[in-house]
């Protein structure tokens, strides 16, 4: 219940006002201890929630444990897919570098004139494949994020124009 009145940005005090309860009251539901059915009522009527639902709320801050068990899971969860994304993108520039230094280096020299130019450029191809490939992969331009980005564009799109076509 704690988190619904900072929601609000309401004091113990503002609440106690509101909900017509006493201030030692606000104290005991945020506390978790036990309070009547009435208490409850009132609550759930100034937060416009139902009882269950306050219920619930108060259930949940009695166990921060548990939640913060799951922040500290996302956290490392995100940590591990930076760490592999940054492994990921490290070997990437050292594909490609490496790929460049043999192209440089090993078949460059095999020029003679131009007698050998059909296959440089086929190797030339196949290694800018190869390195696009792998970038392709590790940057992923149409991945998750992008996804996420484009849809919540577009809901943002339909809402404006649902909301401009509902003044008029």
């Amino acid at each position: 219940m704690k988190t619904l009145r900072l929601n609000k940005l309401w004091s113990q005090e503002q609440l106690a006002h509101l909900s017509g309860l006493n201030v030692r009251t606000i104290q005991r539901v945020e506390k978790g201890e036990s309070v009547g059915l009435e208490t409850l009522k009132s609550l759930a009527a100034v937060f416009e929630i139902s009882t269950d639902e306050l219920i619930y709320e108060i259930e949940n801050e009695k166990q921060p444990s548990q939640k913060e068990d799951v922040d500290i899971v996302k956290a490392q969860s995100l940590r591990n897919d930076a760490h592999e994304k940054v492994k990921s993108i490290k070997y990437f520039y050292a594909s490609s570098a490496f790929l460049i230094v043999i192209f440089l280096f090993f078949m460059l020299p095999n020029y003679n004139q131009g007698e050998n130019l059909g296959p440089l450029i086929v190797v030339f191809i196949s290694f800018s494949v190869l390195i696009a490939g792998h970038a392709y992969q590790v940057f992923q331009p149409f991945g998750e994020k992008w996804e996420q980005e484009k849809v919540s564009k577009l809901l943002s799109k339909q809402s404006n124009n649902s909301n401009s076509t509902s003044e008029h």
